[in-house]
């Protein structure tokens, strides 16, 4: 059997956050179209037999209402989706905590809109319509049949959890691997900013593993995490983010994981380091930046093998997040102040009341 090699990205993020309102991926997107992804990167990604990515907001223009930053931020065009594909993006998870932000109607259209582009997607739910039901899709490669599932574990206003609670994801993943299909879980879990997973996310991948998984992609703390070998599967438990306008240092830099995949086992996989440039488009790291990002992801992979009991770890893996969340947090504020100025003045009173309306359940 030949061998099959997958890449798998970071998070995918095609608009424009509010704090970016105006300068973000989407303007971006509009400046360059095609050319948003350099050609080495392109490249890079066409080389690959399948590239599988986390698609972390719509693509649709439905419900748009260009005065209203609520209805325009984390919102792709749906022309996005030809340029995903032109990319080589072949299989992309809406399995999270942003795909419902503007409503059911735009989630679905963001699903018809990457299926006409030719891209497979997971996380979708029944029919791809957002309800109850797991949707498996299944690839056959050079006689290599693989099945991969999307699926969220963040309980927010806008998740879709994938259509299915991890207890049935657990029972397929089972099913697949009692039929000799290679299984590949893409897991929106954990906490943002932090550098390393949590003990939760850990008991999960075992509890895949177990079953039959033998790739788990995560994603959501926008941040890289340490990727491992584990019980026999690949678990990466965080790529960062690969498309994406968030300004904090640590959230503008990311890895593609390029997998190996021979005789129905992880045969070897290698990181390469992507830093975003000012218009936040992906770039390919040279040296010295190169061998600096590849030693800190080495590092995070050694996270990996702390050996403090669980209940220590617990205890000290909260506490971190809630300082790194509210750190993150000032940040915001700081960059708002700065950014406020470049924004169009329809948006001020916007900005200064969406504290109150995400208290009142309205942002």
């Amino acid at each position: 059997m030949s061998t099959i090699r997958i890449a798998c990205l970071g998070d995918i993020m095609c608009g424009d956050s509010f704090y970016n309102a105006g300068s973000g991926v989407a303007s971006s997107l509009a400046h360059y179209g095609r050319d948003f992804l350099r050609p080495d990167i392109v490249d890079y990604l066409r080389g690959h037999d399948l590239v599988m990515g986390n698609v972390e907001c719509v693509l649709s223009d439905k419900g748009r209402n260009n005065r209203r930053l609520r209805s325009i931020q984390m919102r792709g065009s749906g022309r996005t989706a030809d340029l995903l594909a032109d990319w080589n993006l072949t299989v992309a998870n809406v399995a999270n905590n942003h795909i419902l932000e503007h409503g059911h109607a735009a989630a679905r259209d963001t699903v018809d809109n990457l299926l006409r582009s030719g891209i497979r997607v997971i996380g979708s739910g029944g029919a791809n319509t957002f309800h109850k039901g797991l949707r498996i899709e299944q690839v056959c490669r050079q006689g290599l049949k693989m099945a991969f599932i999307g699926m969220c574990l963040r309980r927010e206003k806008y998740a879709f959890n994938g259509g299915a609670e991890l207890d049935q994801v657990i029972e397929a993943v089972e099913a697949l691997n009692k039929t000799n299909v290679f299984v590949c879980v893409s897991m929106h879990w954990g906490n943002e900013f932090m550098d390393y997973p949590s003990p939760e996310q850990t008991r999960i991948a075992d509890a895949l593993i177990r079953a039959g998984a033998r790739m788990i992609i995560g994603h959501h703390p926008h941040v890289v995490q340490g990727v491992e070998s584990r019980n026999g599967a690949l678990v990466a438990y965080s790529l960062g983010n690969f498309i994406f306008d968030s300004f904090l240092a640590d959230c503008r830099w990311s890895v593609m994981l390029s997998v190996d995949i021979s005789d129905g086992e992880v045969a070897g996989w290698r990181c390469v380091p992507v830093l975003k440039d000012h218009e936040h488009r992906p770039v390919l790291v040279g040296d010295p930046g190169k061998a600096e990002l590849t030693k800190e992801f080495l590092r995070r992979c050694t996270l990996l093998k702390a050996s403090l009991c669980e209940e220590v770890d617990e205890q000290r893996y909260l506490a971190a997040y809630r300082s790194r969340d509210a750190r993150a947090r000032r940040s915001l504020h700081g960059h708002l102040c700065r950014r406020l100025v470049h924004m169009e003045k329809i948006y001020w009173p916007q900005i200064l009341f969406r504290p109150i309306q995400r208290r009142l359940g309205l942002w």
